[in-house]
């Protein structure tokens, strides 16, 4: 017998639009990676379903009658909540819950509502609130009643004076203006900060595709940081100290110095990162465009390698960092290569000729990681070109914000 005083985890039904010129196989991929996502806001995923469709509807989205028999199933098996892996306007949300009687949540929302639960500073709350309203605006549905002004009085013909939907939209854009003011405000203090950091240490930062690694990566250089299997574990940025070993001169010889330089864990992006997250998240994500190098943190065991690394590299276009990149230096950092067998990591080698394998967990590769970071300082920055990953998808963007 089940501990009837145990949390019931809330059951939730997945589902995502697949045209004829779409393939099954990533299909599926977004759809696991969606689970992922239900699982990490505490969800139990009970079904998937790809529904197929020659074109989107344009009231439900997806067809009625798919999405009764979806919602049949889902009750059959105790869910109350349809995840969709696209995104909805509010309209459709809408139409969606009244067709299936179930609470309708797309991708967007979803990876907003985990940002909330994780959010605990002050910037990184006030950061995904702005995301949050910006997301809502264009969706209202005039929910709060308790606010309504009605008109009337000499000289009116009576009637509401201001409709609910009108307040709504004004108190939200004025929560906006607010949170865009309190975020530069953040900004400037972040900038203060930074001037403040030792000139003569150089600032590395970690970027990649949520729960690639990057906080077990800066554990192993800094000794901080707490790694968690979750998507989007960190939000906030994370700068500390790290060692890199004996300073050397020019025959290799120790000089009796030591050098450090500061690493920061960013925020992880992922696939169809929502346009407000990125925005609002632009300051945090400032420590990636004023790094001096970055360590490009990839999972080598991903099924989906290239195209996490594809996300990664246009979502750092999306922000600027691509536009000066011969002036950054980067090293792509395949962590967990110890999943993988000996060929595969010849593979991956022959793939990515100038990547550093690692497990950020045991330290293997750290070692050719600090050297790198040292080859770095001083020195003017060697010009560079982009890997075959870094250059824009020819067929367009798919992607995504992390960890």
């Amino acid at each position: 017998m089940s501990d009837s005083s145990s949390p019931q985890l809330l059951r939730c039904s997945l589902i995502a639009h697949q045209g004829p010129s779409d393939r099954e196989e990533p299909i599926e991929e977004h759809l696991a990676e969606l689970a992922e996502l239900a699982r990490s806001r505490g969800f139990e995923v009970v079904s998937r379903h790809r529904l197929k469709r020659a074109s989107i509807a344009p009231r439900t989205y997806y067809g009625s009658g798919q999405l009764e028999a979806v919602a049949d199933e889902a009750a059959r098996r105790g869910a109350s909540v349809l995840i969709c892996d696209d995104e909805l306007s509010g309209s459709q949300v809408n139409a969606i819950e009244k067709l299936t009687r179930m609470a309708c949540v797309d991708r967007t929302g979803l990876i907003l509502s985990i940002f909330e639960q994780r959010a605990q500073t002050r910037e990184a709350r006030a950061q995904v609130e702005l995301a949050r309203c910006e997301y809502e605006l264009p969706r209202l549905k005039g929910q709060w009643t308790h606010l309504e002004r009605q008109g009337g009085g000499v000289g009116l013909r009576g009637g509401p004076g201001e409709t609910q939907i009108e307040v709504d939209r004004r108190m939200i854009r004025t929560r906006i203006s607010q949170l865009k003011k309190e975020l530069v405000h953040l900004e400037q203090v972040r900038e203060t900060q930074r001037q403040g950091r030792p000139g003569n240490l150089p600032r590395v930062a970690l970027v990649g595709y949520t729960n690639a690694g990057k906080t077990s990566l800066l554990k192993a250089l800094t000794g901080a940081g707490e790694p968690q299997d979750l998507l989007f574990a960190t939000l906030d940025t994370t700068t500390r100290k790290a060692w890199l070993g004996p300073d050397l001169n020019a025959e290799g010889e120790p000089t009796g110095a030591v050098k450090h330089c500061l690493v920061a864990d960013t925020v992880g992006f992922i696939r169809k990162l929502p346009h407000q997250l990125v925005a609002a998240f632009r300051s945090t994500l400032g420590e990636v465009r004023t790094a001096d190098a970055l360590l490009i943190v990839a999972d080598a065991a991903d099924p989906d390698l290239e195209g996490r690394l594809r996300v990664v590299a246009d979502t750092l276009r999306d922000i600027g960092c691509l536009d000066d990149h011969h002036l950054q230096p980067r090293l792509l950092v395949l962590n967990q290569v110890d999943r993988l067998h000996r060929p595969q990591r010849l593979d991956l080698k022959r793939t990515f000729p100038h990547a550093a394998q690692a497990v950020a967990i045991s330290g293997q590769g750290l070692d050719e990681i600090r050297a790198w970071i040292r080859d770095l300082i001083p020195g003017p920055v060697k010009a560079r070109d982009l890997e075959w990953w870094e250059l824009p998808n020819p067929k367009g963007r798919e992607a995504v914000i992390a960890t």
